[in-house]
């Protein structure tokens, strides 16, 4: 970075800054970092050792122009782009739980490793927790990443189905991608060719072992299962789900590689929405 001695206003020293852009987070690298000041811009910088021998080496401000192009590809979405993991608010156990997983996940976690499962209500922070790892890892860690939102996953699926175009590459890269995050699992109930779809993606990311992020609305206990001591704010939301379980909306088949896949985590809480709305 160019010799500065504050923080930079626009990246706070990352070197990159995120922001909305109609559907799609976007990524580019912070004015602070450019020229860069080990290569004034050519991206690669002459090495000297011992004896006088000199080779050429990667300039590392390389590294986060192709984090910015990878974290462009990932697809989060513009709303959820400056979320972090870091700046989750906890107010109860299970959200205290679920962050310090997360915030040991980004230190060491990696492709291949399980993946997590968040239920809850809508509101209690999923999707903000699902976009905030998936921007650390791929900024931070160099990791490809990508985001789907289940729903418009199979809504976009379907229309290159229909037009012959595109459907292969879109379905190679959800299966194929190290670590997805898979927003709102369940939220249509999969029926004939959507379910052979879905199961699809969760087998061929079984049998290979790739990491998978997935948030659901759905519990993972159905409503006579739920257990006794359930906050008022839970057992709102089991009657809200009508007892649906997320077996229930994926099938056994699906809900069964899940458990192996990844580790689940109950996160309660108030739906945020609608107590940010009450405060206006």
């Amino acid at each position: 970075m160019n010799s500065q001695s504050t923080t930079c206003p626009n990246c706070e020293n990352l070197g990159y800054s995120t922001h909305g852009q109609k559907r799609w987070a976007h990524a580019e690298i912070c004015s602070c970092r450019v020229p860069c000041e080990n290569c004034d811009g050519y991206g690669t910088r002459v090495e000297r050792g011992d004896g006088g021998k000199t080779w050429v080496s990667e300039c590392n401000c390389r590294l986060v122009s192709k984090r910015v192009q990878r974290y462009n590809a990932g697809h989060l979405p513009a709303r959820y782009h400056g979320k972090t993991v870091e700046d989750f608010q906890i107010g109860n156990d299970s959200q205290q739980a679920v962050k310090k997983w997360l915030l040991g996940f980004q230190k060491r976690g990696k492709g291949g490793d399980n993946g997590f499962l968040l239920f809850g209500g809508p509101g209690v922070g999923k999707t903000h927790l699902l976009c905030g790892i998936l921007r650390f890892l791929i900024m931070e860690r160099g990791l490809n990443c990508r985001y789907i939102d289940c729903f418009q996953l199979l809504s976009e699926l379907k229309a290159t189905f229909e037009t012959g175009y595109g459907s292969s590459a879109l379905m190679e890269d959800v299966c194929s991608v190290p670590i997805l995050g898979m927003d709102e699992l369940g939220k249509t109930r999969p029926n004939g060719w959507q379910h052979g779809v879905l199961d699809q993606i969760i087998s061929r990311r079984y049998d290979e072992g790739l990491t998978t992020f997935i948030t659901t609305n759905y519990s993972m206990q159905s409503k006579a299962e739920t257990p006794a001591g359930s906050s008022r704010d839970d057992q709102h939301w089991i009657e809200q789900a009508a007892g649906a379980s997320l077996v229930d909306r994926v099938g056994a088949r699906i809900n069964s590689r899940l458990y192996e896949m990844c580790v689940p985590f109950h996160l309660q809480g108030v739906d945020y929405r609608q107590n940010e709305r009450i405060a206006q």
